[in-house]
């Protein structure tokens, strides 16, 4: 994630964070939502209380409830203040820090401050990284698997967790700025159905989409779960209980809602 401190519009500012390869920031959980209300905080006083844009916009001009993501994202979540939106001709979102970061619409041509959101990789779970993270904040253990990394690193409130076998490290996005992304293959170490980096590359999950579900029985995979059991997984926004793993298949057991 990327917060510009340089008033734009909002077509001005998705221009930005596009040459920055990515886009206006969607905001898919209460967890996203309380990890840039964090990284605002962290800028300072004089950032704090100030309206943001996000990438929010009503697409059908008629209805103004109508929005969806700039960057294709499909989620639900949504922090509108009380009365918002309320207009047809206010089709963009700001994310107002002297309203408790609640979202309110707003006219698309006015200009804010403005945050980018840069994903992993396509499905923003996880990537590999040519380098070493910084060493401040590691978890050294033999054989520690990419599941206890997680585990470990979401406890102490990082966003982001590197794995290398044996050993866990707990990321900030800043410390990613002297890793060199890499083919994903390089980071498959010595262990089974997933990727747990080696001696020169180190495996990134972001822990956004590590919550208490997974997206897919390969993301399950992917967190170092790999026994034929019972998960409960995603699929857009239902959630479902599946038999993963189960002769190399993931089969759909029987489907619930919360």
């Amino acid at each position: 994630m990327f917060a510009d401190n340089n008033q734009q519009k909002f077509e001005d500012a998705q221009e930005i964070c596009y040459k920055m390869g990515g886009f206006l920031a969607s905001i898919r959980n209460s967890q996203e939502q309380g990890f840039i209300i964090k990284t605002i905080q962290g800028m300072g006083s004089s950032f704090s209380r100030v309206r943001w844009l996000i990438g929010l916009y009503q697409y059908d001009p008629t209805d103004n409830k109508a929005y969806r993501w700039i960057d294709g994202s499909v989620s639900s979540f949504r922090n509108w203040m009380p009365t918002q939106p309320n207009s047809v001709y206010e089709r963009c979102t700001l994310l107002d820090g002297s309203n408790g970061y609640k979202w309110r619409d707003e006219i698309c041509s006015n200009r804010a401050l403005f945050i980018c959101r840069k994903d992993l990789e396509e499905n923003g779970s996880m990537n590999c990284f040519k380098g070493q993270p910084p060493t401040h904040q590691i978890f050294e253990k033999k054989g520690i698997s990419v599941t206890e990394c997680l585990e470990h690193c979401r406890g102490l409130g990082f966003p982001l967790a590197g794995s290398v076998p044996d050993k866990c490290y707990c990321l900030q996005p800043d410390n990613m700025n002297k890793l060199e992304i890499a083919a994903r293959l390089e980071c498959n170490g010595n262990c089974q159905n997933q990727h747990c980096g080696n001696k020169n590359f180190v495996t990134i999950y972001n822990l956004t989409f590590y919550t208490d579900t997974a997206e897919s029985c390969d993301d399950l995979s992917q967190l170092g779960l790999s026994n034929p059991s019972t998960y409960v997984t995603k699929s857009g926004e239902e959630e479902k209980v599946q038999n993963c793993f189960s002769d190399g298949l993931c089969e759909n057991k029987k489907e619930e809602y919360w």
